[in-house]
């Protein structure tokens, strides 16, 4: 009784043992060896348990906490997330200069918006005389915007082509960027202004913008 007793243990302990790790050879005694630098033998189980509750400060994988947290914070949970979207002012035909960031786009968690940009624009000029438009969104506050010789806080100047024939299409080559405040965004007003300070429709043009939102809120203990 004891004799079968024995066996069925043995035969268990190997059987999990065979079905656990998968050795590059079919010799035991290299299935592990000094040579492995800290490396665990490769294994057949579905999934790596990550418990965090490891002594040394390393996972059951080997990799350490402190470069799990790195790899984490860089690529998957950043302190910033940027997006970027792409607006035309005649998408429906007629002129339009409502950006509607949350039936249109999509956008529902805008809550902490602290950046947002013109990346690049393409607009087509209706009036030969007339060197350059000043983009201005009134729903942004002042410290992200570029102030104009009027004292008109504007997000960009843009460039046109003097033949109405082409569109000119511009690039924004600020290498800066202001944050603010934590803001709630949902709906922008695009205003084209002409170099006298009037708002006109009569440029139909394409304009890529980024945003930028704070993943964590200021009040986060």
């Amino acid at each position: 009784m004891f004799h079968k007793l024995y066996l069925n243990l043995f035969y268990n302990y190997k059987y999990m043992q065979s079905d656990t790790f998968l050795p590059d050879t079919d010799s035991d005694d290299e299935a592990y060896s000094s040579d492995s630098s800290g490396d665990l033998p490769q294994n057949n189980n579905i999934g790596v348990k990550y418990d965090p509750i490891v002594n040394d400060g390393r996972f059951l994988d080997q990799s350490t906490h402190s470069h799990y947290e790195k790899i984490n914070r860089e690529l998957f949970n950043p302190q910033l997330r940027r997006g970027r979207i792409c607006f035309y002012t005649n998408s429906s035909g007629s002129y339009s200069s409502i950006i509607n960031l949350v039936d249109n786009f999509k956008l529902n968690s805008l809550d902490n918006v602290i950046g947002f940009e013109l990346i690049c624009s393409c607009i087509k000029s209706s009036d030969a005389s007339i060197p350059f438009v000043d983009i201005r969104i009134p729903e942004l506050p002042h410290i992200c915007c570029k102030q104009n010789e009027r004292g008109i806080p504007i997000l960009d100047r843009i460039p046109l082509d003097l033949s109405t024939s082409t569109q000119h299409k511009y690039t924004q080559d600020r290498s800066y960027q202001n944050y603010f405040t934590p803001m709630k965004l949902s709906t922008l007003t695009l205003e084209v202004r002409l170099p006298d300070g009037s708002v006109t429709e009569d440029y139909k043009g394409f304009y890529e913008f980024e945003i930028t939102v704070l993943n964590d809120t200021l009040s986060k203990r």
